[in-house]
């Protein structure tokens, strides 16, 4: 099996890569910015309508998001084990880290969650989310959209790229690992300010959680990406069952 960098992540970059990769990040949330917020402000009522321009909006980001990684990865000479895709070393990890972040979560939710609304009041409208209820072939395709863009594109892209990225930029030891983890948190809080600043605390916090769980597990990404979408699909199930 081959050997997957654990814990640093020292990729010689030149300064010209260097520059060219933060040009890219700030390129990446800027997209990601500017088209979230179109899509949940203006067109949110059509965002799970697939012939809708919400949902379409949704599809363009993460597509030009996806090709900007992509690209990077392709200039960096980066392999999929450097964006987290490695095969775990063993059959268990990937469960363990999986069920302790969840258990993090489900934590985070009891008894943080509710003093940051209390605080801030209530975040994200979701009353979009409505026409899920009762309608199966809607939520069957709701899923398959949510596992592969947020769930799958989502966590590469602000966890596994861009904690990676910030690293290499910050100087590749194990207190810039950290500092990227902290950084590219408060960067998928900001990206979800349509949520207000209830929803830009709690998702700054949800990054934290999961980035770390990303650096603990030796910067493999699965089960990260089987939480989020876990905790997705239980979120659309409740809400078709209500």
């Amino acid at each position: 099996m081959k050997n997957v960098r654990p814990h640093l992540f020292t990729p010689e970059l030149t300064l010209d890569q260097k520059n060219l990769l933060g040009l890219s990040l700030l390129l990446i949330l800027a997209i990601n910015f500017t088209l979230s917020y179109l899509g949940h402000t203006y067109f949110s009522d059509s965002i799970l309508e697939i012939q809708g321009p919400g949902y379409w909006l949704f599809i363009t980001n993460y597509g030009l998001l996806t090709t900007l990684v992509l690209l990077n990865k392709n200039m960096l000479n980066w392999s999929w084990n450097d964006l987290g895709l490695g095969v775990p070393r063993t059959w268990w990890e990937p469960l363990l880290t999986a069920a302790v972040t969840f258990s993090l979560l489900v934590l985070f939710s009891w008894y943080v969650k509710p003093f940051i609304i209390e605080a801030f009041g209530k975040h994200q409208n979701i009353s979009h989310l409505f026409a899920l209820r009762q309608d199966l072939p809607r939520l069957l395709v709701v899923l398959v959209t949510v596992w592969i863009t947020a769930a799958f594109l989502q966590e590469i892209i602000f966890r596994s790229f861009l904690i990676n990225a910030l690293d290499t930029i910050l100087g590749s030891s194990k207190l810039s690992a950290w500092g990227a983890v902290v950084i590219s948190s408060l960067v998928f809080g900001l990206v979800h300010a349509y949520q207000g600043i209830t929803g830009i605390l709690i998702t700054t916090a949800v990054g934290l959680i999961f980035g770390t769980a990303y650096l603990l597990n030796g910067r493999r990404i699965w089960p990260i990406i089987l939480v989020h979408g876990t905790v997705d699909t239980l979120t659309l199930l409740s809400i078709y069952n209500s």
